[in-house]
Order: structure tokens, then sequence, then C-alpha cells
């Protein structure tokens, strides 16, 4: 069974959005994949995400949405996960920049897990991203497809601003 963490922080603002960005690319990052943002320059993806916000005048509230998928033990190869990681991005892709990468080992639960850091304002069109249940719900079906494991998802409100 696929686990899927959805991490909505609405405090800490831009410094929440630049430090998720280096945790999840991080040494320990495996596979980064961009979509509308460079996935190897950290301070270029934040910048990137940064100027979608100021174009469309949504500066305030919060940046992003961090999503962590970490995967059963069947998946044993980092090649494994990082396709299904890159799956799992597409998803929000043709709306929203995002930056997915790799990790090995969550002591949780898995060998392996996805982070993905989605601008939570769509490049497209301005609008922010839903992370109701009902979105999240079908983001976890869409899961199962790409996986072919059972999902479950839960959302994570930090109540305080811890970093990341």
């Amino acid at each position: 069974m696929a686990k899927i963490d959805i991490i909505r922080n609405t405090y800490g603002g831009l410094e929440y959005l630049h430090n998720a960005l280096e945790y999840v690319t991080d040494y320990r990052a495996l596979y980064n994949v961009g979509y509308g943002v460079n996935p190897y320059d950290t301070e270029m993806a934040y910048n990137q995400m940064l100027y979608t916000r100021q174009y469309f005048g949504k500066v305030s509230g919060n940046p992003l949405v961090h999503i962590v998928v970490a995967y059963n033990n069947q998946v044993k190869d980092i090649e494994t996960a990082a396709y299904y990681g890159q799956q799992c991005a597409q998803y929000f892709a043709p709306r929203f920049q995002v930056l997915s990468c790799n990790h090995k080992k969550d002591e949780h639960c898995c060998q392996f897990h996805t982070h993905l850091i989605i601008n939570s304002v769509s490049y497209i069109n301005g609008q922010m991203i839903k992370t109701g249940y009902d979105d999240m719900y079908a983001y976890c079906k869409y899961v199962e497809q790409v996986t072919g494991q059972r999902c479950w998802f839960y959302f994570e409100n930090k109540a305080v601003y811890n970093g990341v």
C-alpha cells in the first residue's frame, strides 16, 4: 500500500518554499525532475515559482503544496521509484510548476519515496491549487493506477512553522 502525505503549511511564507526546495534536492535526492522549473538549481527553481506568483499577483498565502508518496516494499529499485515519481508529478504538471525527486529509505514504512513540491499558483491561468478531500482522493486514485498499489492519504496541516 502506498502512503500519500499532503503537507499544507500556511506558515513560513516564501522562506518555507525556499526551505522545502532545498530539503527535497539535498544530498539524498535521486532522479530530480522539474516541470516548469529547473530541478538541479534550487535558487532558479525558487525564482521561477516566485515569478509565476508575482506575474499573477498571488504573493500571499501558502506558496506550495508538498506531497510525499511513499511506496510499499514491492518497489525494490530506484528506477521503479523514479518512474512512479515522474508519473505522480505529471498529474499536476499540465497546470502547475512541480519539482520532484526521490529519496531512498523512509524509516516509517518503505524503501523509497517521492517528494513533490508544487507551486500553489498555476502558471497557465493563475488559479490556486485545490487540495480538498475530493481533489486529493482523485489524486490518490491516479497514484493507484500508476503504481498498482492501493493508496491512502492524509493531510498534515502544520500549525507551527518548522522549516519544512
